[in-house]
């Protein structure tokens, strides 16, 4: 009683199947509008014909001739930048007397920040002169096959240099893992060789703006998070030192070049916390008659005392705002910890001021990006005069000299 209905219904399927392969045969039939190419399932009559019992049929999709025609306008624009660019090379060596044809990228460099000086602390707005490689945005280019198929299986995940780097870090680590358990007995892991060790000491993980960069693609919190515990897993194997070239191709050093000087003394080294992990800095600055040693800590919260006492203590809104003046152009308000120590007479803006300092040169050593924002210059002349007038203290300070001298002479 079950099975009839389905008998019932079978002719209504075999209609409508019979329906849809005439479609499908009737779909596949020759047209005038698209060419029909002979591959391994056709058979070619040597004068342009194909015979066979079915044609496959041949087109590229609208995205691909998209892409295609993108691909192309970017080449040539590319090729027209690349132009200009080694005409303009060999302007700049016939002025600066050099030969155009044995000229480097470093000589460029020197002779464009020889004739177009700046004073601009942000690098990447003073005048450059690189090859449209560098300064242009780089072109996405994709393999595909004589179908207009891609190559690489990762192509549908929408973000497949991602998830390729993913897929690259399971396989090392799994690398890993075999490597481990088939060439070290158990009762030896205590006791592994100092070669295999990894230190992550002096580095960390690239950010997730700086990882967008390098992959060309944007990612999200969840992406970043994802990568970032696939690679401590990898980093926490035992033999993870066998791929220490991979693993710090996504890791940036943290350690500061102490030939740069903020207005005196040297940027600071960094030091790491075995147990927290957390780097921090000690400076030390002096101004006038006080010194101020300063310890900065990154990946804190905001935390500010100056000799035991909060920046609520200090009723002036100029020492708070000098006091907080390097985390509010470096966007790392709330983000590191302060705490220093003054010695000395000084007197309510020489205090802050000697911290400031100290806390610039610990940024500058923990964030070295945020090198040439920090710079600030001090002067101790009293306001700005015009070039070939002299200051009102420097004219008073010569006519009561001369005064002086005439009284002691006319005595």
């Amino acid at each position: 009683m079950l099975i009839r209905p389905v008998f019932r219904r079978l002719p209504i399927l075999e209609k409508l199947y019979a329906c849809v392969s005439y479609r499908l045969i009737s779909a596949t039939e020759p047209s005038s509008s698209v060419g029909i190419v002979p591959d391994d399932h056709f058979i070619s009559t040597g004068d342009g014909g194909v015979i066979s019992g079915g044609y496959k049929l041949k087109s590229i999709g609208r995205a691909l001739e998209a892409y295609i025609a993108e691909a192309r306008e970017h080449s040539k624009m590319i090729a027209k930048e690349r132009a200009e660019y080694e005409r303009g090379k060999r302007h700049l060596a016939n002025i600066m007397g050099l030969d155009a044809n044995s000229i480097t990228q470093s000589d460029i460099d020197r002779c464009i920040e020889y004739l177009f000086p700046s004073g601009l602390t942000d690098l990447k707005a003073r005048p450059v002169m690189k090859p449209p490689e560098e300064i242009l945005p780089k072109f996405r280019k994709y393999s595909f096959d004589e179908e207009g198929r891609p190559t690489d299986s990762l192509f549908f995940t929408l973000k497949y240099k991602f998830h390729r780097l993913l897929s690259d870090i399971g396989w090392k680590t799994l690398g890993l893992v075999r490597y481990q358990y088939g060439h070290v007995p158990k009762e030896t892991l205590s006791t592994l060789p100092p070669h295999s060790e990894l230190t992550l000491t002096g580095s960390v993980w690239l950010s997730k703006d700086a990882l967008s960069r390098k992959l060309g693609e944007t990612i999200s919190d969840e992406m970043y998070a994802q990568l970032i515990i696939a690679f401590e897993y990898m980093c926490s194997l035992p033999f993870a030192g066998l791929e220490r070239d991979f693993i710090f191709e996504y890791r940036m050093s943290i350690a500061s070049d102490k030939k740069q000087r903020l207005f005196g003394p040297e940027v600071p080294a960094v030091e790491v916390d075995e147990k927290s992990n957390r780097r921090s800095v000690h400076s030390e600055t002096s101004m006038k008659r006080s010194r101020a040693y300063v310890h900065v800590t990154d990946a804190g919260t905001g935390k500010y005392v100056v000799n035991g006492q909060t920046l609520d203590d200090f009723r002036s809104l100029q020492a708070r705002e000098i006091f907080l003046s390097p985390m509010i152009i470096t966007d790392l308000l709330g983000k590191v910890d302060v705490i220093a120590r003054v010695e000395g007479a000084g007197g309510p803006s020489v205090v802050p001021r000697v911290v400031r300092h100290g806390v610039a040169l610990g940024i500058a050593a923990l964030y070295p990006d945020h090198f040439e924002k920090l710079r600030l210059g001090y002067s101790d002349a009293v306001g700005k005069v015009e070039v070939g007038f002299m200051q009102i203290s420097e004219l008073l300070y010569m006519v009561v000299r001369t005064n002086v001298i005439s009284v002691s002479v006319l005595q």
